[in-house]
């Protein structure tokens, strides 16, 4: 039997590019999303096996008619990593309301549209696999991230209701939750305050990408059939402290 294609939702960024690579090396079709604004990444190359798509996350009809061009070009309902996400750190009286919106939008509200995209059709496939990409920023207080902390947050509450709604059809949903990764992301923090996060993490040091991507390939698989309504941090021991 042919394995089943996977959405990997803001796949051009550095985390969601490990994923799709460690998932394509699994032997995992593969439908990758970048921003209309953004492009694919040139690491990744497309073919019958990898096709990258333009996705604005927040536009719910264009996440619904991405479901359907999948399904049309792989054959299949596709299972889900949403990894799309921005940060968009500000002081709480700085963060104005477009602020708050585009972030909670990205965040929060376009992993809602593809789960509910993709619901009635993994529940009736059965034995699917949804996976959110999180933040320890939803379980340790960081100053001026109220916005992608509460975004994050939420996801974890989302996981848990998914988990309880569909894990009768063997669906699976969980969060993998990272903490300090090397990447685009982390380029704008000071060096100081890596410092200072490396100095406070028990292993004495950033992740990498392919950290994650790791834990996400398990989730994903057959191994990881009896794991679901998790929240699995994955942050140098940062939030055992």
């Amino acid at each position: 039997m042919a394995a089943r294609p996977c959405l990997i939702t803001g796949a051009s960024g550095n985390i969601g590019e490990a994923i799709a690579l460690r998932l394509i090396a699994d032997g995992r079709p593969v439908a990758l999303t970048h921003s209309p604004r953004g492009a694919p990444s040139p690491s990744i190359s497309g073919n019958e096996q990898v096709r990258w798509y333009p996705l604005e996350v927040r536009d719910d009809a264009a996440v619904q008619a991405l479901v359907g061009s999948i399904e049309s070009d792989f054959g299949a309902v596709p299972d889900l990593v949403y990894c799309a996400g921005i940060t968009g750190d500000a002081a709480i009286p700085r963060i104005t309301n477009e602020l708050w919106e585009s972030v909670i939008g990205t965040n929060l509200s376009g992993a809602f549209y593809t789960v509910r995209a993709l619901a009635t059709k993994l529940m009736v496939a059965g034995d699917g696999r949804i996976v959110f990409i999180g933040s320890v920023s939803a379980s340790k207080g960081n100053p001026g991230q109220m916005s992608y902390a509460a975004s994050k947050g939420a996801l974890e509450a989302m996981a848990r209701e998914v988990a309880v709604e569909m894990g009768r059809f063997g669906v699976t949903c969980n969060v993998v939750s990272p903490g300090l990764i090397e990447g685009r992301m982390v380029g704008g923090v000071p060096d100081k305050t890596i410092e200072r996060y490396v100095r406070s993490s028990p292993l004495r040091q950033i992740g990498k990408p392919v950290d994650v991507a790791n834990l996400v390939s398990l989730l994903m698989s057959a191994e990881g059939r009896y794991i679901t309504g998790q929240t699995i941090q994955i942050d140098g021991g940062l939030t055992a402290m």
